[in-house]
């Protein structure tokens, strides 16, 4: 088993998320993700929020925006287990569910859709699938609106997050996703996009996300 998960095994739930939030606080700073998100988020938006987690980083966006209702999924048995009771109505969990998953169950398309921190742990080979079920989601609603967050590699904190990834979480396949990247390949699998970077990289770098739109 990886150390992560072993790590919170021995903790125990009660002490898993504030240690998680002190050690995710290392790689980036949620508040500052939820600002970058507030301001390319359209009002009134159902958001899909694809390998949503723990559910943490919702909290803080949730907090910004009254607004906003949320679909989170994870192909992973587990899916939003830290998001706040206060939050909950707002919030659709679909553990087990990949968005291949969630486009073959008829349910209704999601005005946004936010990729968070997932880009890096898709497998080079599978980024193509991944992509192609990104414009399906857009063929079935023209006006939908994708932000992904990442990390730029190249800075120490890049790499101190990397090697996380590899020997804490687990995945060895993890395999950082550049600005200059992501918006080639976004392009390569669906065509020509506008897109808008948010001031994350500025507030918070590496981290970085990106509104893509027709």
């Amino acid at each position: 088993m990886p150390l992560g998960p072993s790590i919170r095994k021995l903790i125990g739930p009660s002490l898993a998320p504030p240690i998680g939030r002190a050690y995710r606080n290392l790689f980036v700073n949620l508040d500052k993700v939820a600002r970058a998100l507030t301001g390319v988020l359209p009002p009134g938006a159902h958001v899909l929020d694809i390998g949503g987690g723990d559910g943490e980083p919702l909290n803080h966006l949730l907090e910004l925006r009254d607004d906003l209702r949320v679909t989170t999924i994870d192909p992973g048995p587990q899916v939003g287990q830290w998001i706040a009771p206060r939050f909950a109505e707002r919030v659709t969990c679909l553990p087990g569910t990949g968005i291949e998953e969630y486009l073959a169950q008829g349910r209704t398309d999601p005005d946004a859709v936010v990729i968070a921190d997932v880009m890096h742990h898709i497998p080079v080979a599978s980024r193509p699938a991944f992509f192609a079920s990104l414009k399906t989601l857009w063929d079935r609603n023209p006006d939908l609106r994708i932000i992904v967050k990442d990390v730029e590699p190249g800075s120490p904190r890049a790499l101190l997050g990397l090697w996380s990834d590899r020997y804490i979480t687990g995945d060895r396949g993890v395999s950082l996703v550049s600005r200059r990247q992501l918006v080639a390949l976004m392009e390569a699998a669906i065509g020509p996009l506008r897109h808008e970077e948010t001031p994350l990289h500025q507030w918070d770098s590496p981290n970085y996300a990106i509104a893509f739109f027709r």
